[in-house]
């Protein structure tokens, strides 16, 4: 990155509100930044974003920070403001994007038992997804499986592991997944392919 530039992470957490995205995409636009990247959800209340942006002149880490408290003065805002180090970025799994799907009664060892499971196997978790009801939890998340895993193996341990628990799991490529679950996907898939 040329030395005119400065790229950081930024976190925000505060319950949940009207335009808490609008109020941050100013604060960053008036220090011009620009947004590279971005992932916001709500969970139980609470609105939460993680974001990359670069800011060109360089901004200082404090600067931004201030700029984005003053959108969220007499609030419980939590902001994080840190350097973005490339170098520093983990090395990505190799492998296949697929869809874990979890569901049955809640138990509170359920995302302890799934995380050491995956970690153990060396699969990487994209992305996460938790709901729950007075019926029960459902969990859907996004993972990278290394290639030299095999899949049906894996399929078979994670269930037998989820068994104990009346929990149902499934593990299936992201393709599956989208062609099973989103209208229009199969269309999508094929156009996709014939222009690969």
């Amino acid at each position: 990155m040329s030395t005119n530039t400065a790229r950081y992470v930024i976190a925000v957490l505060l319950a949940d509100r009207v335009a808490i995205l609008k109020d941050i995409t100013a604060a960053i636009s008036d220090l011009c930044g620009s947004i590279d990247g971005i992932r916001q959800t709500v969970v139980n209340g609470y609105f939460t974003v993680s974001l990359t942006a670069v800011f060109t002149p360089p901004k200082s880490a404090e600067e931004i920070r201030q700029s984005l408290a003053i959108k969220f003065a007499g609030t419980d805002a939590s902001i994080v403001v840190m350097a973005h180090h490339p170098k520093a970025s983990r090395q990505p799994v190799r492998g296949d994007r697929y869809v874990l799907t979890i569901v049955g009664p809640s138990h509170p060892d359920l995302l302890k038992t799934v995380t050491a499971f995956l970690a153990e196997k060396g699969i990487n978790i994209e992305d996460w997804h938790l709901g729950s009801d007075s019926s029960g939890t459902s969990h859907i998340g996004e993972i990278t499986i290394p290639h030299h895993l095999d899949l049906k193996q894996i399929q078979d341990e994670f269930r037998q592991t989820l068994a104990p628990m009346g929990l149902r799991s499934c593990i299936q490529h992201e393709n599956i997944f989208r062609a099973t679950n989103e209208v229009c996907a199969i269309r999508t898939l094929l156009e996709g392919k014939s222009h690969a």
